[in-house]
């Protein structure tokens, strides 16, 4: 059978429409353009760093467990011979006396030791015109194992061999939780090892309930004193409640002081009671 052929006007219409396409404009294909997320906006990371700040000051302000193994942090403090005697720093004869209520285990404390003392001990006692008077007590203690009282005990065991400020410094650096575990023997003994005790002294005299009586006393006749938290200072008899502002309590030692000369800070002195 043979093929038929198309019409003339079928040509024609098939012409055309092939001319039509032609004229037609060409797409290109293009990537689709999707909005940018949410979390991507400047509003949305400026948000998400502040909140990592955040995160970040939580995390570093919460109380932090004691380190393992015989690590501690040393203090940056150091008492030359005569400067330093049981828990007395000064000169018996010095113009103004700071008696110096603390717990061991209380954080104002450790911020007045960790940011004030050191510059305290240089301006005014080394100089002769202050004498700080320690006085633990045991208000914070809870439990069989009353932390407050077993860190002033170890202290004062330390005092009678004359390292209680060693000692005392190297408790408020590495001070731990409140309360919690980490201030037991294990810690104390770690304390005293670096503040260069005599340890079998040391531990013998840590075994001694006469030493607990004596800060329970202590504590006792603070709390009829009217001394209700720590840090408090008896500076000449004033009393300065809390973490002072150290150029108000400069200011106040320069006044009590009154121009007065400065007491030799290495004359002999009694010994602490």
């Amino acid at each position: 059978m043979s093929r038929s052929t198309p019409t003339s006007a079928q040509a024609r219409r098939e012409r055309r429409a092939a001319a039509r396409l032609e004229r037609q404009p060409k797409v290109r294909n293009q990537p689709l353009r999707h909005p940018a997320p949410a979390w991507r906006s400047p509003a949305a990371l400026v948000t998400g760093a502040a909140l990592l700040l955040g995160l970040v000051l939580v995390f570093f302000a919460l109380p932090r467990h004691q380190p393992t193994g015989d690590f501690l942090r040393l203090p940056p403090t150091a008492y030359e011979p005569g400067l330093a005697r049981g828990d007395v720093l000064g000169s018996d004869a010095a113009p103004v006396v700071i008696e110096l209520y603390s717990d061991f285990q209380c954080p104002a404390c450790k911020a007045f030791v960790t940011g004030q003392l050191g510059a305290l001990t240089q301006e005014f006692v080394r100089p002769g015109l202050v004498r700080i008077e320690a006085r633990d007590i045991a208000f914070l203690g809870q439990g069989s194992f009353d932390e407050s009282l077993e860190l002033a005990v170890g202290a004062a065991c330390a005092a009678e061999q004359d390292r209680y400020w060693q000692f005392h410094d190297l408790v408020f650096w590495n001070q731990g939780r409140e309360n919690r575990g980490d201030h037991g023997a294990a810690f104390i003994g770690r304390v005293a090892d670096h503040a260069e005790l005599d340890r079998a002294a040391f531990d013998a005299c840590i075994a001694r309930s006469d030493l607990r009586r004596e800060i329970e006393g202590t504590t006792s006749a603070a709390l009829g004193a009217g001394i209700q938290s720590t840090p408090t200072l008896i500076v000449n008899g004033q009393r300065v409640v809390g973490v002072p502002n150290y150029a108000e309590l400069a200011a106040l030692i320069r006044q009590l002081a009154g121009g007065g000369s400065p007491a030799p800070t290495g004359a002999p002195a009694a010994s602490p009671s």
